[in-house]
């Protein structure tokens, strides 16, 4: 989204509300829109979905908020902002409302009504009546879940949110327990994929990688590099070990590749062994000690008549990814990352309801690797 496109959209400020006067204020917040109108011109509704955001803090709230205006620019939505632990008053919940809207030459469109409601203690379990309450019940529903916990752990308040759902969204990246929150996530999804649509984050982030190893790997550009692979390795910075599993999961899944057994080295290191056409292929997953929270190099190594040979994938900067010439055995090639905020991420989703059949079976991919690691 540029930055003229940014500026078309302002916001209502948020008005605190008790929660039987929800709707009440909904329409105070039309009604205000009206006044400000001249003669001639008109008030106008884009709305084309709901979605629900689950936060954990203020923290992530505040960084949702700052989002919130490109997502409903992209894709107009009742939005219902969930806070499940933030500052509250003297009460146990607070609800905000306000909207967001553009000025148009013929008048305003609003694009968005937005919901936030702050929950504090014992109050979280409310949340789900609430926001059921506050649908626009005949539009389809996205749940946007940002808290860092794996989506099955928040157990009944998850769950009870999903069902009102069509659309699930998570992003798997910083997950404090990576492994754990693989399987139990790689389970639900295997359980409920036909109910809802599923997305994680982290897999549209790996949409580079994906591109460049498939453009370069393929058998009509380098003939054996996939057929006759023989170890893998993969680096990535603090807290994206999920991402670089989700990479490897694809690599698995699409290529075949049965996972057999595997072990964690000091913490650091996942080493896992897979079979592909009576071999064995040993691959690494290991943890830097610096850096972005993504997969940095990807080492692929095959053998034919005359020997190994090897190709280094590299993040060479925020914007590019490519081959290191130095360390590989193929000709450079060089690939730009496109620059995708957080609001065109999830806007993107939102308009993408239909199942992603290799995202899934690179999550399913994903559990039975973990599954077979002893430590």
């Amino acid at each position: 989204m540029n930055e003229s496109e940014r500026t078309r959209i302002q916001s209502h400020p948020p008005h605190k509300v008790t929660i039987s006067r929800i709707r009440q204020e909904l329409g105070g917040l039309w009604e205000g829109f009206r006044q400000d109108l001249g003669d001639g011109q008109a008030i106008t509704r884009a709305c084309m979905s709901n979605l629900i955001v689950y936060c954990e803090n203020d923290e992530q709230c505040q960084e949702v908020e700052q989002a919130v205006a490109g997502i409903v620019l992209l894709h107009p939505a009742r939005v219902l902002l969930l806070v499940g632990s933030g500052k509250t008053t003297d009460q146990e919940i607070d609800v905000y409302v306000s909207g967001y809207y553009c000025a148009l030459s013929s008048g305003l469109q609003v694009c968005s009504e937005q919901i936030r409601v702050v929950a504090n203690g014992d109050s979280i379990r409310r949340l789900p009546s609430i926001t059921r309450a506050q649908r626009v019940g005949d539009l389809p529903t996205t749940l946007w879940w940002v808290s860092r916990q794996p989506p099955p752990f928040a157990g009944k308040l998850f769950f009870k949110l999903a069902d009102m759902s069509d659309q699930i969204i998570y992003d798997s990246t910083g997950w404090t327990n990576p492994s754990r929150g693989i399987q139990a996530m790689s389970r639900w999804v295997a359980a409920q994929r036909g109910e809802y649509v599923i997305f994680n984050l982290a897999w549209r982030r790996l949409k580079p990688w994906r591109s460049l190893l498939s453009q370069v790997l393929d058998p009509v550009v380098q003939a054996d590099g996939l057929e006759r692979v023989s170890r893998v390795n993969i680096e990535h910075g603090p807290h994206a070990l999920s991402m670089a599993s989700l990479l490897l999961g694809w690599l698995a899944s699409r290529l075949g590749w049965q996972p057999m057994d595997g072990t964690v080295s000091q913490g650091k290191e996942i080493l896992l062994n897979f079979s592909f056409s009576g071999r064995q292929i040993p691959t690494a997953v290991k943890r830097m000690d610096k850096g972005k929270p993504v997969p940095h190099k990807v080492h692929w190594y095959w053998r034919d008549n005359t020997g190994e040979h090897r190709v280094v994938f590299a993040l060479l900067d925020d914007e590019r990814l490519g081959i290191l010439e130095k360390s590989s055995d193929l000709p450079v090639r060089v690939i730009a990352i496109p620059k995708l905020d957080l609001s065109e991420l999830v806007s993107a989703q939102m308009a993408h309801r239909t199942r992603d059949k290799v995202f899934e079976e690179a999550v399913e991919m994903g559990n039975v690797m973990t599954s077979v690691l002893s430590t």
